[in-house]
């Protein structure tokens, strides 16, 4: 057997976040007789919230830098290229733009990054109405130059893929996110009510679910409005999972409505997944959504917003739920009524193929290492 092709992935830390968790997937299922993962983390970690131990679990070798955001600005480049020095890697694949311009210090290897959401959407929620646009210009002219020179770069979705093209005129190939699907196991409805007894939730509701990051982008406003607008809001209830800059002003507003419980952030996703009937995301950008494959893959039909991405998902299969026109609450809270009538079974069973079909960690991890040995 020949010499492994050695590949080492930079973040910023283990924070428990999609594009981690989908790094974390590709490693999980690289080819050992083929790979040599590893591992450099810049920042420390941050207690109880972070993904490290499933990293350590890998058996990959893990240099932790242990610098913070000043440090790194200053000299983060020399201390990750002193780093990259020991290792001497083939690939280097920086997890976000911050530690993949950290690599570039380095020059004896392929830098690689992966785009997981369209900047020019995502930094203004992230970073500030002013300073987003401005990194925002500041990371599309680093992509140009490394393009230039022949590094390779993807995005995680064909749609977004699509955005680059139409509006940065970048022609930047995809493969899509993958879910753990041993992770998300397919829900047994048998098991439903003992779920929701356990914890706290109506056994006679239609149940819709949302699990991610409550900021503007994601736009759970918009499906709270909605709910309360439904014709038979009396009979559902909306369960929000996750933590973000919007979560106390949403329960500071809607904590008077029964039928909407914001749960905050929990450890046990899968178990609210496992209780619920539909996943509802009324997002109003994404990549690829994490929250939404990961529900697929708990057999849960979704309604979503008919943005470019989600409707990559009904491109699969136009039978695994509903979608809306964003924006329109009306629209949303007509789709909802509509699904209390439908077959959610047979959309279950349609959700959960799509996703074992074309959104597993393991098809994904597989054009990864293809892509590695093309560009050696």
């Amino acid at each position: 057997m020949g010499k492994k092709i050695k590949v080492t992935f930079v973040v910023t830390n283990c924070k428990k976040t999609g594009p981690i968790n989908q790094t974390l997937n590709i490693i999980r299922n690289l080819d050992k007789g083929v790979f040599e993962a590893s591992l450099i983390t810049m920042f420390p970690e941050e207690e109880n919230n972070t993904m490290f131990d499933g990293y350590r679990k890998t058996n990959i070798k893990i240099y932790q830098a242990g610098m913070n955001k000043v440090k790194s600005i200053l000299y983060g480049k020399v201390v990750v290229g002193n780093i990259l020095k020991k290792i001497k890697p083939d690939i280097v694949q920086g997890v976000g733009i911050p530690p993949y311009r950290m690599t570039l210090g380095y020059k004896d290897c392929v830098h690689f990054v992966t785009l997981r959401n369209y900047c020019y959407e995502d930094y203004p929620d992230q970073y500030g109405k002013k300073i987003g646009p401005v990194l925002a210009d500041m990371d599309m002219k680093l992509i140009r130059k490394q393009m230039s020179k022949g590094e390779p770069v993807v995005t995680c979705s064909n749609s977004l893929t699509d955005m680059y093209k139409k509006k940065q005129q970048l022609d930047i190939g995809f493969i899509c996110n993958g879910v753990d699907v041993s992770k998300y196991s397919k829900r047994d409805l048998s098991k439903r009510a003992a779920l929701r007894k356990a914890l706290a939730l109506p056994d006679d509701k239609i149940i819709f679910v949302y699990s991610g990051r409550l900021i503007d982008r994601k736009n759970q406003q918009e499906a709270i409005e909605s709910v309360l607008h439904s014709a038979r809001s009396s009979e559902i209830v909306l369960v929000l999972l996750g933590d973000g800059i919007n979560r106390q002003s949403l329960v500071d507003n809607y904590r008077k409505h029964a039928n909407v419980l914001i749960r905050g952030e929990v450890s046990n996703v899968i178990d609210y997944l496992h209780a619920s009937d539909v996943y509802l995301s009324s997002s109003k950008s994404e990549g690829l959504p994490n929250g939404v494959l990961e529900a697929m893959a708990a057999g849960l039909p979704v309604l979503l917003s008919d943005i470019p991405q989600h409707m990559e998902l009904f491109s699969v299969n136009m039978r695994i739920g509903r979608y809306y026109k964003l924006g329109d609450v009306g629209a949303l809270a007509s789709e909802i009524d509509s699904m209390l009538d439908d077959d959610l079974s047979s959309m279950s069973a349609d959700s959960y193929k799509a996703v074992m079909n074309n959104f597993t960690a393991e098809i994904m991890s597989k054009k990864y290492q293809n892509l590695y040995k093309h560009f050696l």
